[in-house]
C-alpha cells in the first residue's frame, strides 16, 4: 500500500499552490484597486467632483441602451450623429428604479436627475421617462473614453500576466 507520508512533497506543492493562487490573486485585486481608484479620480474632474452624477447618468444611459443588445449592429448605433440618436429605440426609466438599482435615495436621484436635464444629458419624456441624449452619449464615449479605455487595457494586461491567464 502506498500511502503518503507527511514528509512527501505532494501536500506541500498542494499547499504552495493555493498560496501563489491566493498571491495571484491579490496582485490582481491590487491593480484594479489602482485602475478603480485613477477612473474615480477622472470621474471627480469630468463631473466636478459631484461622483453620484456619473453613478445616476450611467444608470440612466444602461437601462436606456439595455433593449439594444450588444451586437456590433447595436453598439455602432450608439456612435450615430446627434440627429439619429433621438431614433434609437431607448428605453426611458424613471427616478425610483434608478434609486432601487443604486441604493441612492429617491429624493437624491431626483436632484441630480434635474441637473442632468439642466446640463443637457438626460431629457424627460411626456410621461416622466428618463432616457440620455447625444450630447451625453458623446460626453461618455469620446476623450474621456479614450484615456480610460487606454488605462482599462494596460490593467487588463497586467492583470493577465499576474494570474497566468490566457487573453
Amino acid at each position: 500500500m502506498n500511502t503518503p507520508q507527511p514528509h512527501e512533497s505532494a501536500p506541500l506543492a498542494d499547499h504552495e499552490t493555493g498560496v501563489e493562487a491566493r498571491r495571484r490573486q491579490r496582485i490582481a485585486a491590487l491593480l484594479l484597486s489602482r485602475y478603480n481608484l485613477r477612473h474615480m479620480v477622472r470621474l471627480y474632474a469630468a463631473f466636478e467632483g459631484d461622483l453620484l452624477l456619473p453613478i445616476v447618468l450611467g444608470e440612466v444611459g444602461l437601462y436606456n441602451v439595455g433593449g439594444l443588445g450588444m451586437d456590433d449592429q447595436s453598439l455602432a448605433a450608439i456612435h450615430c450623429s446627434d440627429d439619429d440618436f433621438g431614433k434609437l429605440p431607448l428605453r426611458p426609466c424613471n427616478a425610483f428604479s434608478i434609486s432601487s438599482s443604486t441604493g441612492i435615495p429617491r429624493e437624491t436621484v431626483r436632484r441630480k436627475v434635474s441637473h442632468l436635464i439642466q446640463l443637457g444629458w438626460i431629457a424627460r419624456d411626456m410621461k416622466g421617462g428618463l432616457t440620455i441624449t447625444a450630447k451625453a452619449a458623446n460626453l461618455c464615449l469620446e476623450p474621456f473614453g479614450q484615456d480610460n479605455l487606454a488605462d482599462f487595457l494596460s490593467t487588463a494586461d497586467r492583470v493577465r500576466l499576474a494570474t497566468g491567464a490566457q487573453g
